[in-house]
């Protein structure tokens, strides 16, 4: 006797089969990816990179799963110590510090070599001298805000004591500067662009006189010696992320828009003045250290010592993958 299947029965027979095979493949794929852990100090575009890899997916084209953790810098220092995490999202005073102080650890990767901070006054002050005594908020006194700020008065012939500085985290800026409770503000995009538009001006470009990084990557030397096809993969995931980011305007708007939680006009905003800035091999720069370290004695930490750039810094890896995507490096 002849038996006849109804064709919709061979249909979803069809469909089961292949919704198997693709969650067969999809946990295949997800046991290949090697699974990391990467903390960042804050929510700002010096991590743009690190997110815009996390998001589209340029870890997972690198075979590694990416979990991202927000911490203060002095928890994921203990963390990357104990090996709770692998790798810090940042370059800076405060992760240069802590190598300097026992951590055995390297800043192996920059995301710009130049930071974005502007300095914006009432629109009676039209220039640094005028702010003289005064008092200007950052987020940070002693951060890299702060020392950045210091190195670029000094480099204009100003004595950074002769100003007032005053802690305040970014989102009480504007309100402050409206309300007179400081003189001037030390910004970067997104909020140097609502702080302009409400009239304030722009009398500074700290990271024209401060040229250290913005952003990077830290890690410890066990990690460089033991997984450095790891690393390697980490490195390429977030410079072509970042490469991405230089392309894709539109994408990189959005991102912006979205992580940063601001409008189209601030994420364009922001998207110009991080572009002019961003470009780069990702290489860690000897001039990028020094200027770090200068930030460092300047705020009177090591001042007995002369430290050399393979202290705290390794540029080897991020020389390997610059190379393999097209740049030129000596």
């Amino acid at each position: 006797m002849d038996y006849f299947m109804p064709t919709k029965w061979i249909i979803l027979i069809f469909v089961a089969v292949i919704e198997t095979l693709a969650l067969v493949t999809f946990s295949a794929a997800q046991e290949r990816l090697k699974k990391i852990r990467i903390t960042y100090p804050t929510e700002s575009i010096a991590v743009l990179p690190l997110f815009a890899a996390y998001r589209w997916k340029t870890f997972e084209d690198n075979d590694l799963q990416a979990e991202i953790i927000q911490a203060r810098s002095q928890v994921a220092n203990a963390a990357l110590a104990s090996g709770e995490i692998g790798y810090f999202a940042g370059v800076g005073p405060a992760s240069v510090s802590a190598t300097l102080r026992g951590l055995q650890s390297r800043a192996v990767w920059f995301a710009s070599d130049e930071i974005i901070y502007l300095l914006l006054t009432r629109p009676d002050i039209t220039n640094v001298r005028g702010l003289r005594n005064k008092k200007i908020g950052l987020t940070g006194l002693g951060g890299t805000s702060h020392v950045a700020l210091q190195i670029a008065l000094e480099s204009m012939g100003e004595n950074p004591k002769n100003f007032l500085y005053i802690s305040i985290t970014a989102a009480q800026t504007i309100a402050a500067l409206e309300s007179g409770v400081i003189d001037a503000a030390l910004l970067s995009p997104p909020y140097d662009f609502y702080a302009k538009k409400k009239g304030f001006r722009e009398v500074l470009n700290v990271g024209t006189y401060a040229r250290m990084p913005f952003g990077g990557l830290t890690v410890m030397v066990s990690t460089m010696r033991n997984r450095a096809d790891e690393l390697k993969k980490v490195i390429r995931a977030m410079q072509v992320a970042k490469q991405e980011m230089l392309k894709s305007k539109e994408r990189t708007v959005a991102l912006i828009s979205n992580f940063l939680k601001v409008d189209r006009d601030a994420a364009e905003n922001t998207y110009a003045v991080y572009g002019k800035t961003v470009s780069g091999s990702g290489v860690p720069t000897r001039d990028g250290i020094d200027q770090i370290m200068k930030s460092l004695q300047l705020a009177g930490q090591f001042t007995d010592r002369k430290v050399s750039f393979e202290e705290v810094a390794d540029d080897r890896i991020a020389k390997e993958v610059a190379k393999e995507l097209g740049y030129k490096i000596n």
